[in-house]
């Protein structure tokens, strides 16, 4: 489990991390060499056959690209984040399509945990923090 929450955390600080990329200028990741990191992450975790790893790097190297020229750019506005939005959006619906049902179950439950991760932990602090607050009212009680 452990293993398997370290590489949604690693995806979710990929797909996630425009901010960091646009404030240190990107780094040396090419939208090419990113493409290839999460399809394969992809692979490993959604089993996906070699045609299907095709279409999403397909897929991805688009949506990387995109979204490179747009940090790029430097727009914080509310037109450009309604562009990167669309560009999320359109990717999730190709994506859909490559997909099979066993599969889109397994990737809605790698974004339930991305956005679990982003709210302030993973799965494994929000059980520490659990026993934590269950202590805490142990204390309250005495």
């Amino acid at each position: 489990m452990m293993k398997s929450m370290k590489n949604v955390m690693m995806m979710g600080m990929i797909l996630l991390g425009t901010a960091a990329f646009a404030q240190r200028g990107g780094g040396d990741v090419t939208p090419e060499k990113r493409a290839e990191r999460q399809t394969a992450m992809m692979s490993e975790k959604l089993g996906l056959s070699a045609d299907q790893q095709k279409q999403v790097y397909a897929l991805q190297l688009t949506r990387t690209q995109k979204m490179q020229e747009m940090r790029e750019a430097q727009d914080q506005s509310a037109d450009a984040r309604a562009r990167m939005k669309s560009a999320n959006d359109d990717f999730e619906k190709s994506l859909g399509a490559i997909l099979n049902a066993d599969q889109k179950v397994k990737y809605e439950a790698m974004q339930a945990e991305m956005r679990q991760g982003r709210r302030g932990g993973s799965m494994e602090k929000g059980k520490d923090s659990s026993e934590k607050k269950g202590k805490k009212s142990r204390g309250t009680n005495k």
